[in-house]
């Protein structure tokens, strides 16, 4: 099931704070925190071509922003969890690395699995290499997704869960949270377990908005292009029109006689119902096919 989740300070959280960019093009040198290209130089008096890396090069310098899933400090090279993104990506450093925590210098030691990284990025040959490293400690405020665990309606607290790490975090709904349900106000006996939301937050994860995109029981019209077929698993993959988001749909419950006229690339309507982890499939209409109730 394709939903975009949470983030936050946690290993859970994996987005960029608001008016941030986690992915963009910069110049080799950013504005802020200053970062001396002295220890690039090759003319530098300590500079050693026998013992120390070679400069760097001219390459365009990407601003990218993720979660720390591992760091080797054998063979200098860094995995990161991407904010918006399922996939990991490896990114190598070296002496050539400059570390910053806050703005001030920092031994790469300081990185640990888990912390929210920003790195300048480039292409050195055919790796990833970051430029810069910063750590970023203080709290801050951003938008995601996520699925109800729990609702403590006395603590006003909200426990989520971040499909890309699996893992649960708790926030604060407070009297200013606003709730929406579709285009009305809901409220706090709105969030029930296993729905699907989407969230706005503040400092401290205080919670500023919840919208409400999906709850057990509901019942969902997908239209799009199937982008793959298990009938093995009795799944699905489509991209829907409608928000240009991809889904997985279980199909355990369509005749084998109409699973048997899908293909890849096919349009598709289907109508699926959603059961609090998953959704499922009960009707697909197959434009010009010979379909059963």
């Amino acid at each position: 099931m394709r939903t975009g989740l949470i983030s936050s300070l946690l290993v859970v959280m994996v987005y960029a704070p608001m008016g941030a960019q986690t992915q963009g093009t910069r110049d080799s040198n950013p504005p802020a925190p200053p970062v001396s290209n002295s220890g690039n130089a090759p003319h530098r008096e300590d500079y050693d071509p026998l013992l120390d890396p070679p400069p760097l090069p001219h390459n365009q310098v990407t601003l990218i922003g993720g979660t720390v899933v591992s760091l080797d400090e054998v063979m200098n090279r860094l995995q990161l969890h991407p904010f918006g993104s399922r996939e990991k990506m490896e990114v190598r450093f070296d002496t050539r690395t400059k570390f910053y925590q806050d703005g001030k210098p920092i031994s790469y030691r300081m990185i640990k699995q888990g912390q929210r990284v920003y790195l300048d990025t480039m292409l050195n040959g055919s790796q990833v290499f970051a430029k810069s490293i910063w750590i970023q400690s203080t709290p801050e405020s951003g938008t995601g997704r996520g699925q109800i665990v729990d609702f403590d309606a006395q603590l006003r607290r909200l426990t989520l869960r971040d499909e890309l790490s699996n893992q649960s975090v708790r926030m604060n709904v407070t009297s200013a949270t606003v709730i929406r349900k579709g285009n009305q106000l809901g409220t706090p006996a709105d969030l029930r377990e296993g729905s699907l939301v989407a969230i706005t937050f503040g400092p401290q994860r205080q919670l500023e908005q919840i919208t409400l995109l999906a709850a057990p029981g509901n019942t969902f019209t997908f239209a799009g292009r199937l982008t793959y077929l298990d009938l093995s698993q009795k799944l699905i993959g489509m991209d829907n029109r409608s928000d240009r988001s991809r889904y997985d749909i279980s199909v355990g419950a369509i005749p084998l006689s109409i699973l048997r006229q899908l293909h890849e690339g096919q349009d598709v309507t289907v109508s699926a119902v959603f059961d609090g982890s998953k959704y499922e499939a009960r009707r697909i209409d197959i434009p010009n096919a010979n379909t059963e109730p």
